[in-house]
């Protein structure tokens, strides 16, 4: 079973511009985002994307990163299952490359938690 990243953005162009420019150099594909309980995340534009290897989980992360240089003054809020089955959060800003390098490192992380937990 893949292992979905679910991105809320803020606005509905940064969510179109994001599908059409980045999604297509992502190794994954588009799947229905993790439901939540927070009204104010549901109210985002979310999106959600399957990959298969944690290589692919942090490469996304540097996607969003190349994504942001250009959307100046945006931000955007990843999700991800953790291995405990709860939801672990992190925000990607516009000039926080060291933040989102973290984040790359903690998603590729629970990836390769979750999908060795199903080889299992």
């Amino acid at each position: 079973m893949p292992f979905t990243i679910t991105l809320g953005f803020a606005t509905e162009h940064d969510h179109a511009e994001f599908v059409d420019r980045i999604v297509p150099k992502v190794r994954g594909h588009l799947v229905e985002p993790a439901a939540v309980d927070d009204a104010a995340a549901e109210a985002a534009h979310r999106l959600g994307i399957a990959v298969t290897s944690p290589t692919a989980a942090r490469d996304l992360c540097h996607q969003i990163v190349a994504f942001l240089a250009h959307a100046k003054n945006s931000r955007v809020n990843v999700s991800w299952p953790g291995v405990g089955g709860e939801t672990q959060t992190g925000d990607v800003n516009a000039g926080a490359a060291r933040d989102a390098e973290i984040l790359a490192v903690r998603i590729g992380a629970g990836a390769k938690a979750h999908l060795d937990a199903e080889k299992e």
